[in-house]
C-alpha cells in the first residue's frame, strides 16, 4: 500500500502532538506537516505533496469551514477529514457540504479518526460513529419558535426577545430549551448556524 501524507491542522499543539502518534502507528500513514492556523496550512500544501488533509474548524483567523472551501477550488483531489469539538449532526453536514470528505468528533476514540482516514481513502464519505448514530429531531419548529431563533440568532438578548414578542422572559428561555432539543443542538454557535442554514440570519461567525 502506498503511503499516504497527512497534514494536521488545528490551533492546539498538545491536540495535534497527541493525534499523530496514533496516526503513524498505522505504517502507510505518516504525519507529512503541522499547522496552527488556516494560513500556515495553506503555505504547507504549497511546499508538500499532502494527500489528506486532517482539519479543525473552530481556529482563530480564518475557520476551517473557509479553508475547506479554500482548498476544495484549488486542489480538488486532496482528501479532507475535519476533526471538531463540534458533535452534532448539524456542524457535520454543514462541512460535508463544503467540500470535507469525513467528520470525526474529539471526542470519539482515536480509532474512529483511523477507521475514517481510511474510508475516505477509499473515496468513501464517512464520519465517526456518535455522528451517524445520531438521530436529528427534524420535527418543524412553530411559528413562535422560528421568532424565537430568529430573535435570539440575530443577536437580541432573552430579555429583548421578550419584549419584542409580548412574552415572558421565562416563556423565551423554555421555549428555547425544547427548541434545542427538539434540534438536537447544544450551543448557541450550533443554533445560529442552523439558523443561517434554513436561511433565517446571516451566517454566523465560526469560533
Amino acid at each position: 500500500m502506498l503511503q499516504c501524507k497527512i497534514l494536521l491542522v488545528d490551533d492546539h499543539a498538545a491536540v495535534r502532538a497527541g493525534y499523530r502518534r496514533f496516526i503513524e502507528m498505522e505504517k502507510h500513514l505518516l504525519v507529512a506537516g503541522e499547522a496552527s492556523n488556516a494560513n500556515d496550512a495553506w503555505a504547507l500544501l504549497e511546499q508538500e505533496k499532502i494527500d489528506l488533509a486532517v482539519v479543525d474548524i473552530s481556529m482563530p483567523g480564518q475557520s476551517g469551514f473557509e479553508l475547506i472551501k479554500r482548498l476544495r477550488l484549488k486542489h480538488p483531489t486532496l482528501k479532507i477529514v475535519v476533526l471538531s469539538m463540534h458533535d452534532t449532526p448539524v456542524i457535520a453536514s454543514k462541512a460535508i457540504e463544503q467540500g470535507a470528505n469525513g467528520y470525526v468528533t474529539k471526542s470519539s476514540p482515536p480509532e474512529e479518526l483511523i477507521q475514517v482516514i481510511q474510508r475516505v481513502l477509499g473515496n468513501q464519505v464517512a464520519s465517526s460513529s456518535d455522528i451517524e448514530n445520531a438521530q436529528v429531531n427534524v420535527e418543524v419548529l412553530t411559528a413562535r419558535e422560528m421568532d424565537i431563533v430568529r430573535s435570539l440568532t440575530a443577536g437580541a438578548t432573552i430579555e429583548q426577545t421578550a419584549i419584542s414578542l409580548g412574552i415572558s422572559a421565562k416563556t423565551v428561555s423554555n421555549n428555547l430549551s425544547q427548541i434545542r432539543q427538539k434540534l438536537n443542538l447544544q450551543t448557541d454557535f450550533e443554533l445560529a448556524f442552523w439558523a443561517w442554514n434554513k436561511g433565517l440570519n446571516p451566517r454566523p461567525l465560526s469560533t
